[in-house]
């Protein structure tokens, strides 16, 4: 981790933060003027890359329950949870805008792009991970690029929509990785996004536990605040984000979290249960999905780029 620098909001840029906790490795702070959620000090690139390799290949990370998650990330299959999930996430892109060109940001095995290609869409995507894009070659046979999104070569290259599902979490520089996106899309193209939800039940019910316990009790929150989401954004502080970066928002909506993926006990799955269902009927459920296209040009030029 890097702790020379002293904690600067990666949205406005603010350096005087507000603690809302202290855990085991991180603080969880606030920005006052923005009101973004973001961790400090982050994991290194290097901690990163080899966090993700051993998520993909093994399944092992700091989150027991997460054990499963990534195994439903290999076949494109009707009964497989997160293929549903995509279905339901383009039903809503396809809404906006009509398939075409498509670059998935963040895409892993290749999961997605398959399902989009299936209806329509000519695919193309970008990922850190070497272990990951493999699979997306091997098996799905696609044309995808192994790297930082913020190296990749578009040459002019533009698309009518560009997808980043659970990636905007993990940018240090959101605004940098936002604005990179409108530059490759069509002037008609939109951008849809995927991302946990700071303002959700969870947080609710685990900063209770920390606060009665003065502190103390912190391993709730740290189910929910991990060393691989650098940001946590809220309905405000996403809409914020993408309007910094020149978006219009078209679309914001809640979700929660298929708990299918999840290595859960029955007794804490019916818990988990519970609580999603408290969260519909309260407006804290704990993911966002966003549509957005370009909007002002000048937006894109205010704030910091992180």
């Amino acid at each position: 981790m890097n702790e020379d620098s002293p904690p600067r909001c990666p949205i406005c840029g603010d350096d005087q933060p507000q603690l809302r906790y202290q855990i085991t490795r991180f603080q969880v702070l606030r920005c006052r003027p923005c009101r973004q959620v973001y961790l400090y000090p982050l994991p290194s690139p290097e901690e990163i890359r080899v966090m993700f390799a051993r998520l993909y290949t093994e399944g092992e990370g700091s989150v027991p329950e997460l054990k499963s998650y990534y195994d439903f990330c290999y076949e494109d299959s009707a009964d497989n949870p997160l293929v549903q999930q995509y279905e339901a996430w383009l039903d809503r892109v396809e809404a906006q805008r009509a398939p075409g060109r498509i670059l998935d940001v963040g895409c892993g095995t290749g999961l997605f792009l398959s399902v989009a290609r299936r209806r329509g869409w000519e695919p193309f995507g970008i990922d850190d991970s070497a272990e990951a894009t493999k699979h997306a070659r091997d098996h799905f046979g696609l044309d995808v690029w192994v790297g930082d999104f913020a190296d990749f070569p578009s040459e002019g290259r533009r698309f009518d929509a560009i997808t980043g599902w659970d990636i905007i979490e993990h940018a240090r520089k959101p605004l940098e990785v936002l604005r990179a996106m409108r530059a490759c899309l069509e002037p008609d193209g939109v951008v849809a996004l995927s991302t946990p939800n700071q303002r959700s039940i969870l947080d609710v019910i685990a900063g209770s536990f920390y606060h009665l316990s003065g502190g103390r009790a912190t391993a709730a929150l740290e189910k929910f605040y991990i060393e691989q989401h650098f940001l946590y954004f809220t309905p405000h502080t996403l809409a914020q984000a993408l309007t910094r970066a020149g978006f219009r928002v078209d679309v914001m909506d809640l979700e929660s979290t298929d708990l299918r993926r999840l290595t859960l006990s029955p007794v804490i799955r019916l818990v988990l249960e519970s609580m999603f269902l408290v969260a519909r009927l309260t407006g804290l459920e704990n993911r966002l999905f966003a549509v957005a296209r370009p909007g002002d040009a000048q937006a894109s030029g205010s704030g910091q780029a992180g």
